[in-house]
């Protein structure tokens, strides 16, 4: 019977592919946590700065840190098992016999894959809400700058919104923000500092949205290259079970 082990050398056996992926994802989750906490704060500080309240901020702030962690532990875990493979092929090479943890390796992917399938679909529900994210802050950006334009045109209001009166063109009128929350005597937004004000830091929180998305993006791509890469080394590694077994069996047998 023809010799079945053989020999590589080391740098055969290093999971290149899972180590670039894994780079790319850690660098992304940092680049999407950094972006996103900063345009939340720059979003958050132009809505206090007209007086408003937007509840659905605090979910991205809860959000942050829970997909880093989940996605950082979860990423590392998988790279583990990556170079775990790496073990077990280097075995398989080198005896010729089956791994005695190919088939616990085997096993614990079948988790793995599914936990991290989870993770990758959580992100393309994040991708999701960025986008929406970034469509109010455009929305309300929009409506300031439309205010502000109605004011140079027109002329400051004159005369103050109550219930009698609704809010005058050269204002802005919060309570049609559907996702902002204020109080009806605050609604009415028609100092154009204020206006000034709060579209710039709307438009800062716009800016840092680019790093929110591309960060959101390279973290899903990585893991969708490192989900290939991770059923790959399964599949060799049970087809790889499956074979030594077989010889062991035709050895045995001719004993």
């Amino acid at each position: 019977m023809a010799n079945i082990t053989r020999d590589r050398g080391c740098a055969y056996y290093v999971p290149w592919l899972a180590t670039v992926f894994v780079c790319f994802g850690i660098a992304a989750t940092g680049v999407w946590a950094y972006y996103t906490k900063t345009s939340v704060n720059k979003t958050e500080d132009s809505v206090s700065y007209m007086d408003a309240y937007a509840p659905d901020l605090n979910r991205f702030n809860d959000s942050l840190v829970g997909t880093s962690i989940a996605y950082l532990v979860l990423i590392m875990i998988i790279y583990v098992m990556c170079l775990w493979r790496s073990f077990i092929e280097a075995a398989h090479d080198a005896t010729g016999v089956t791994a005695k943890g190919a088939t616990a390796f085997l096993v614990l992917t079948y988790i793995w894959i599914t936990c991290w399938w989870c993770m990758l679909v959580w992100l393309v529900f994040l991708l999701q809400a960025n986008t929406l994210w970034q469509g109010s802050i455009v929305s309300l950006s929009d409506s300031c700058d439309r205010t502000l334009a109605a004011i140079v045109k027109y002329g400051p209001a004159t005369w103050l919104p109550s219930r009698n009166l609704p809010c005058p063109g050269q204002c802005l009128d919060l309570s049609m923000v559907n996702f902002l929350s204020v109080d009806y005597t605050d609604s009415c937004i028609c100092d154009q500092d204020k206006l000034t004000e709060s579209q710039s830091m709307l438009q800062d929180a716009y800016d840092n949205m680019i790093g929110v998305q591309v960060g959101n993006w390279v973290m899903l791509a990585a893991g969708l290259f490192l989900l290939m890469s991770y059923v790959g080394a399964f599949s060799h590694t049970k087809r790889e079970r499956e074979l030594l077994t077989r010889v062991g069996v035709k050895r045995y047998s001719s004993i």
